[in-house]
This record gives structure tokens, C-alpha cells and sequence, in this order.
């Protein structure tokens, strides 16, 4: 045990890096949730520890999944919190990789276990992964990778990346936030540097390769690993050219409607 989770094994990780993705509210195209979820299947990374659901899951809100087949549950889901590791094998940093539903009860504890976890494995940066819904994205959209840091002074090293920055809300009009935004207030408090990035997905996508891969792109390159994302590209330009198909059979489809009248 470490804190409120439950570490199956104890990896000896070299100068690790922290990426973090949760499923919920700041999971737009399920880009949080997919751009870790695609680390942890293509880096091959190895489970080592959860955290205990029932301390930070309501689960009137956070309901179970499960799959029941003629009348005989064959699985049942819980919210979780999950621990991934990966040993850099060309020596650069190892990496631990989170994937979490966003917790709905003691959020700032929440936040505060994670980076404690962190601490205790000597972590050197946190990463944090969100997706929010614009309107404006599209294929024709250029992609943009949008951050929010811990300290000002990462301003200058994420420069050469042209990543954006996040505005969200004004002194006057306090905007909503999530575990994102108190995970790097908890990081600020205890001298971890953070950066958080934001990919942007249009309303109707319920997944959006596109904003996945910019994500990707910018995150394997800022941890300096040796990553092929061929298979997401592809995914991404397969999924743009399926949209573009839809939207001219929806317009061809106006096109030939009946004009009504009305007397």
C-alpha cells in the first residue's frame, strides 16, 4: 500500500515521468482517456496497482458497467483508478502512466494521493491529459494543442513545441474546473512541475482521432521516446475522410428533398 493504493509490485524506474488520463467531465473525444489508453497498449505497459474505488466513487454517480447475456452476468465493471509502468529500454526516462475514472467525492484528496505517489517514486514531471468539446473543430480545423503549467518559468521550454495557452474563465466569471485543475494546484504545492494539455473535439464526436494524435504527437515528443503513431494517423485520416463522406450525403440529400407547401 501506498496511501489509498494498493501497489501490486514495486518497479525500480529510472527518473520516471507521470502521464495522467481520466474518463468523465474534461474527456471530449475521449481524448484524456484515449491518448493513455493508446500508450498503454502500444508501449506494452504493466499494471501495478489500482486505487481503492469505494474512498472517492459515488456510485449512485459513477454506476458499474456490466454485460449480462441470457440472463447470466458475464462481467461487471467498477470505476476505477489504474497504475501503469514502462521501463525505457533505450534510456531515456521510465514512465508511469495513470487511467482513471475522474472521481466524483474528496477530489482535492483525490489529487493529493496522486501526487504523493508521485513524490514517492522520485517522479520528475507530471503530464496531465484533457479534451474539451469546441464548436469550431472540424476537419478543416487546424489542430491545436492547448496547456495549462504549474510555474510560468515551463513557458519558455513548451515555446519550441508551439504549444497554445488555455483561457478559461475571468476574475469576474469564475469558470467550473476538474481534477485537471486541482491536480496541478496540488503539484504547485509541492514543487512538481506539471503541464497540462488540452486537445479540443467538435460536439457530435463521441471519439476524435484527430485531437488524439495532435496530442500524441506533442506528448511522445516532449517525453522523448521512440514511438511510431503511423496506426492513429491512419485512424485519424480514415475517421476525417468517413466525416467529409457523411456531410456530402447529408447535403445531397437536402438537395433532393421535396420543397413542402403550405395553403
Amino acid at each position: 500500500m501506498r496511501g489509498r493504493f494498493t501497489i501490486y509490485e514495486q518497479p525500480e524506474l529510472r527518473e520516471p515521468l507521470f502521464i495522467l488520463g481520466f474518463r468523465g467531465w474534461a474527456d471530449a473525444g475521449r481524448i484524456s482517456s484515449g491518448c493513455v489508453g493508446y500508450l498503454v497498449r502500444k508501449l506494452g505497459a504493466r499494471r501495478f496497482g489500482v486505487i481503492v474505488p469505494d474512498d472517492f466513487y459515488i456510485l449512485q454517480n459513477s454506476r458499474p458497467l456490466g454485460w449480462i447475456e441470457e440472463g447470466v452476468i458475464r462481467r461487471i465493471e467498477w470505476p476505477s483508478t489504474e497504475l501503469f509502468y514502462y521501463k525505457n529500454s533505450l534510456g531515456g526516462n521510465d514512465l508511469i502512466l495513470l487511467l482513471a475514472d475522474e472521481p466524483n467525492f474528496k477530489p482535492n484528496e483525490y489529487a493529493e494521493e496522486i501526487v504523493d505517489l508521485a513524490i514517492s517514486y522520485k517522479v520528475r514531471r507530471i503530464y496531465v491529459i484533457g479534451g474539451v468539446i469546441a464548436p469550431e473543430a472540424s476537419s478543416t480545423w487546424e489542430q491545436q494543442v492547448e496547456a495549462v503549467v504549474g510555474d510560468p518559468g515551463l513557458k519558455a521550454e513548451l515555446k519550441k513545441y508551439g504549444i497554445r495557452y488555455v483561457t478559461y474563465g475571468s476574475s469576474r466569471q469564475l469558470a467550473p474546473v476538474g481534477i485537471h485543475s486541482l491536480l496541478v494546484l496540488a503539484c504547485q504545492r509541492k514543487g512538481i512541475d506539471v503541464v497540462s494539455l488540452w486537445g479540443r473535439a467538435p460536439p457530435f464526436a463521441n471519439i476524435y482521432p484527430k485531437s488524439i494524435h495532435a496530442v500524441l504527437e506533442k506528448l511522445v515528443e516532449m517525453l522523448k521516446i521512440d514511438l511510431d503513431l503511423e496506426d492513429i494517423e491512419k485512424t485519424s485520416r480514415d475517421y476525417e475522410r468517413m466525416m467529409e463522406e457523411a456531410a456530402r450525403q447529408q447535403e445531397l440529400s437536402e438537395s433532393r428533398r421535396q420543397p413542402e407547401y403550405f395553403y
